[in-house]
């Protein structure tokens, strides 16, 4: 018997007892349509009167219809259109997708606002007359009580019809046969409620034992930590990249301290919770101090994760599932936990295996897809068995360990059988540079596709960011695994893969990005001018012939090319013979690219370099292999701040900012009065465009290493003397990709408020690259903080810019450099 003034839910602040849910749910209840065919939509995000839609439908004897609450309006329309819903329930955030989506459907519907009745007056509000959820506790009730629509990783999504019966089989299997939901664990509601795992294991069981929830308001890691602290949560369930991330940022901080490594390999080794839990009590008290299960579910979690949190004292129960088996068919217990094993099956649920194919038969299954008998009969054979699509073993007590997908597998021409989920696992724990990996059949090789780092690769072109995965990723990671396994291309993606809410991977949406970023990246090759050098020329014509295949300067003779062995002792056959030196079979992969390799060709052949310089053939060549400095948040913010600072001290104006094309590169050029002349251009560019500026500035502004770090976080390029040329392609590259340039001509500060002659950098920049160049005149800057002053002086500074010069092809450097200095001139002399 529930005690109906105990705390049934936490949300934020704002504690409700299972009294006053029965009431909300009665109240719900009032507009909830009524009968056991009717079916009512939930579409909101996680919140207290979630549930009390929820079950106001299953108090009226009503089919529940959670929908997603990041679904697009098309999702909605189609889920609409399928199920034909009696009413909608949708907060006030989600209103607008389903006005635009009801239209869409062209569908009539009841639409009901969880946010006008989720905290209306109470008064005299009786409790409801039965509890909303009993269906559970009746033998073998056959209604359907769900219509869970699958999140669609392989197709459009569709209507899994769940019985009370089910549900039960899941329930009680969890409580009651294994008691580990129990009227005294609080569970957390993380994942969002449309799915069948966090529905059932995170608010029907709960609610139903009598243990009660604690909402987390986001996935937020100090919304979680926040809410584990404050609902003194028991169970917490999860997805594996959830645990993942969890885990590597805890052992991170343990292998910065050698007594702290020692320590969790000891614990590795002996295995012992209790010694577990004692050494790392802190990570348990940080998560609440009250968690006795965390529980993985939506896919496989990894082995190494598994045993990772284990040893911190932390109890991972595996759950193994699909939405139609409401969700479980197999899961660890406790005392029981064997990481990377899904544990026994259900109580009462039969399994086999059929060619590798885990099938399973029990209570738990599903009555089928709603109106769709043909797809049902698809998955359920004549015998009742439900074809899972999983491979799977069995151990000698029956134990299920999953050993991958069936629609997932990869076949290669030679038989191989490749599980893409093992290698991207592999790829993904390259932490510092990926974000997340899948692995894709490109013909006969595998491909992955990269979701790189944002931090270090924000300021890379894709060709710089490639570059690096091959060979600090790619290489590594191939050289551990056996051929048919090797990552032969890679193509780095900029977006998020598409997963589920529960972060299953949308693997038929992959080839839709392999080809438009196959596309994109072949025409971003044949777009750049090839590398002229005879030594490129002849090395790139002896492959293609050789391979039968398209060479670019940029391809990578493993990652790109697929080069097997014999292909290089062919290749290195080839250089010595014509030209004369080696290059070993080993060392090839080690060059990030074919134009490197054929440089390095290039210098052993001639030992010697050009003296003269081809500007045009330098500035368009290519620029992959540099990096460029970054620009912090906080670069941004102490412009801004020296900006109000200028304007109220100052009395700054400024003037001509339309002068700035709006797009594309360009070449900011102003006269230099003042060590505040940098602030005072940002202080007129827009702050959303601050980070498209790059500055150019001489080793001797940035001498101390603390200089350096700034600059290097201030978008500022350094003019290395000893490699001028380095120096000029990285502002060559910034152009090119279409950032700005801000160069001050004069290299140094005025001593009197006029100019010195402009030095041509800039003009050579902006010629060779045809890119407009915009003069920009200071002006009292150097009264204000002239040469040998530390002090600013409350003197009116005007910054203008003026309009933009374009180079024309006839017009030397000499000539355009000194347009430039003229017209700042003359505002100056005004």
């Amino acid at each position: 018997m529930i005690d109906l003034n105990k705390i049934a839910i936490i949300a934020g602040e704002h504690n409700v007892t299972y009294s006053e849910l029965l009431q909300r749910v009665a109240q719900f209840a009032r507009k909830t349509p009524k009968g056991k065919q009717t079916k009512t939509i939930v579409f909101s995000e996680n919140r207290e009167g979630w549930a009390y839609a929820f079950f106001s439908i299953w108090l009226n004897e009503g089919i529940a219809v959670p929908v997603d609450a990041s679904s697009t309006a098309s999702d909605v329309a189609y889920i609409l259109n399928d199920c034909q819903p009696d009413a909608v329930w949708v907060s006030r955030d989600k209103e607008a997708t389903l006005k635009e989506a009801i239209k869409e459907a062209n569908v009539e519907t009841k639409v009901f606002l969880i946010d006008d009745f989720e905290r209306l007056s109470l008064q005299d509000e009786p409790l409801c007359s039965i509890l909303p959820w009993a269906a559970l506790a009746e033998p073998d009730n056959d209604d359907t009580a769900l219509i869970i629509y699958t999140s669609g990783t392989t197709g459009s999504p569709k209507g899994v019809m769940l019985s009370y019966s089910a549900l039960k089989a899941n329930v009680h299997s969890v409580s009651y046969d294994v008691p580990i939901y129990t009227d005294k664990r609080r569970v957390l509601v993380l994942l969002p409620l449309h799915h069948v795992l966090p529905l059932m294991g995170s608010l029907i069981a709960p609610l139903y034992m009598g243990g009660g929830i604690a909402i987390s308001p986001s996935l937020s890691g100090p919304d979680i930590m926040d809410t584990l602290q404050r609902g003194k949560v028991g169970i917490m369930i999860g997805v594996p990249r959830l645990w993942q991330t969890l885990y590597v940022g805890i052992k991170k901080k343990i292998d910065e301290s050698p007594a702290a490594r020692l320590l969790f390999k000891l614990c590795s080794v002996v295995k012992s919770r209790t010694l577990s839990r004692l050494v790392f009590s802190s990570v348990r008290k940080k998560m609440g101090g009250h968690l006795d299960y965390c529980v993985s579910g939506g896919a496989a979690l990894d082995k190494e994760i598994g045993e990772g949190l284990r040893t911190l004292g932390l109890d991972v129960l595996e759950g193994y599932g699909m939405t139609e088996t409401a969700p479980i068919i197999a899961f660890t217990r406790p005392g029981d936990i064997i990481p990377g094993c899904s544990g026994l099956p259900l109580p009462g649920v039969e399994c086999k295996l059929v060619d590798g194919e885990l099938c399973v038969k029990g209570p738990n299954l599903m009555k089928g897809y709603y109106n769709r008998p043909e797809e049902t009969a698809q998955v359920i054979d004549n015998d009742g068995w439900l074809h899972t699509g999983d491979l799977a073993q069995f151990d000698s007590v029956g134990r299920i360990t999953l050993t991958g997908r069936t629609k997932e597998l990869i076949i290669l021409s030679n038989g191989k059988n490749v599980q893409p989920s093992e290698i991207e696992y592999k790829l993904e724990k390259y932490d510092k540079l990926v974000k997340e990996a899948a692995v894709v059949q490109d013909g006969d090789k595998l491909r992955a596709i990269i979701v790189p780092q944002p931090l270090w690769a924000s300021t890379l072109t894709d060709s710089e960011v490639a570059s690096r995965l091959k060979r600090e990723v790619l290489e590594p990671y191939n050289m551990t695994v056996s051929a048919y396994k090797k990552i032969m291309s890679v193509l780095v993606y900029r977006g998020e893969l598409p997963r589920t809410r529960l972060d299953k991977l949308q693997r038929y949406k992959l080839g839709a990005i392999l080809k438009e970023g196959q596309g994109a990246r072949d025409k971003e090759r044949e777009s750049k001018a090839e590398p002229t050098c005879e030594e490129y020329r002849l090395i790139k014509s002896f492959i293609e012939q050789e391979k039968g295949i398209k060479v670019h300067a940029a391809d990578h003779v493993e990652t790109d090319l697929a080069l097997d062995s014999l292909d290089k002792i062919s290749l290195q056959t080839f250089i010595e013979n014509t030209f004369g030196t080696s290059v070993g079979v080993d060392e090839m992969p080690g060059f990030p690219n074919i134009e490197a390799l054929a440089s390095y060709v290039a210098k052993q052949k001639t030992r010697m370099e050009a003296e003269d310089v081809d500007w045009h053939q330098l500035l368009t060549g290519s620029v992959d292999s540099l990096s460029l400095p970054s620009s912090g948040l906080a670069y941004r913010i102490v412009s801004r701040i020296l900006k109000g600072f200028f304007c109220l001290y100052n009395r700054l104006k400024i003037k001509g900012q339309k002068n700035v094309p709006a797009k594309g590169a360009c070449i900011l050029a102003p006269n230099h009065q003042s060590y505040a002349d940098a602030p005072l251009v940002l202080a007129g560019l827009p702050w959303s465009e601050l980070g498209q500026y790059y500055f150019y500035a001489t080793e001797e502004h940035v001498k101390s290493q603390y200089r350096r770090k700034m600059a290097a976080q201030s978008n500022v390029i350094v003019m290395e003397r000893a490699n001028l040329k380095n120096s000029i392609l990285k502002l060559a590259k910034v152009l090119r990709e279409g950032h700005r340039v801000i160069i001050f001509p004069e290299g140094a500060r005025t001593h009197d408020g006029g100019t010195v002659p402009f030095k041509k950098t800039f003009a050579i920049l902006a010629k060779e690259l045809n890119v407009p160049i915009v003069p920009v005149c200071i002006r009292g800057a150097f009264e204000a903080l002239p040469r040998g002053s530390s002090f600013m002086r409350p003197e009116h500074i005007e910054v203008n810019f003026l309009p933009a010069i374009k180079p024309a092809p006839e017009q030397s450097y000499e000539d355009l450099t000194q347009r430039t200095q003229n017209a700042i001139e003359a505002l100056l002399a005004k």
